[in-house]
């Protein structure tokens, strides 16, 4: 897929994400394509089940659908990469660290290859394979799994968090909810990623600047509960915002 496509395609997300149903005709227009291009985007964009489309209109199945990962894996890449270095800046050699399922530390994963000895503990099936790859000791959490995030979830994937002693998690977020905490799109990650917290010494959290527009539904954490907060260059409302945060670092 070329470039200029994701790019397209990234943007009917999101003009279906803040409207919900749109028309098509009115859709071309906007992104000034012609019919037959924009029908071959959302034909890939329906067997991805992005979205649906009905009598003329594109809608979202849902508003709270959770947006595939290979499709969050295409939304600022260079600087979800730039986040995740920074944060890995915080491993010291030797240190147990989990690594969530989110696309901005799946994206910086290589740069793992420059700490010592560390173990990884994740429930994410890509940076799973990434750890093969580069001969990281890896504890994962095994558990249901869920296709759309490439993640595992519930009871089993808890139950091996609660016998370790991480020293560091790094992770993501779907969206900022105000001035009350991060969000999560799905329901089934808010048990593990308070059994992670729990486990945890010091909790890092790493979101690029487009989280701060994005709505999910359900809170899996205060921000006060967080060490730290790694994000693009922030606006002082931003700022205002993730203020209860002990430390908010911008690269």
């Amino acid at each position: 897929m070329t470039k200029k496509k994701e790019a397209r395609q990234i943007r009917i997300q999101k003009i279906l994400l803040e409207r919900t149903k749109v028309k098509i005709s009115d859709l071309a227009k906007e992104l000034n394509v012609t019919p037959e291009t924009l029908r071959n985007d959302l034909n890939e964009m329906e067997n991805l089940s992005l979205l649906v489309r009905e009598h003329g209109y594109a809608r979202v199945i849902s508003s709270s659908f959770e947006t595939p990962l290979t499709m969050r894996n295409r939304e600022n890449p260079e600087d979800k990469r730039r986040i995740t270095f920074r944060a890995f800046q915080e491993i010291k050699d030797g240190q147990i660290v989990y690594l969530d399922s989110g696309s901005t530390v799946l994206l910086g994963a290589n740069a793992l290859q420059m700490k010592k000895d560390i173990t990884i503990v994740t429930n994410s099936i890509p940076l799973l394979t990434h750890c093969i790859a580069m001969n990281i000791n890896t504890i994962v959490c095994g558990g249901f799994l869920f296709n759309t995030g490439a993640r595992t979830y519930g009871h089993f994937a808890a139950n091996i968090i609660d016998h370790l002693h991480i020293d560091v998690a790094i992770m993501g977020t779907d969206g900022i909810l105000d001035s009350n905490g991060f969000t999560t799109m799905n329901s089934n990650e808010l048990s593990l990623k308070r059994h992670v917290m729990n486990q945890t010494k010091k909790l890092i959290a790493v979101c690029d600047g487009s989280k701060f527009y994005t709505s999910a539904p359900y809170i899996f954490c205060k921000f006060k509960e967080f060490d730290m907060l790694i994000t693009n260059k922030l606006t002082d409302e931003q700022r205002k915002m993730v203020q209860d945060i002990k430390e908010v670092v911008e690269v």
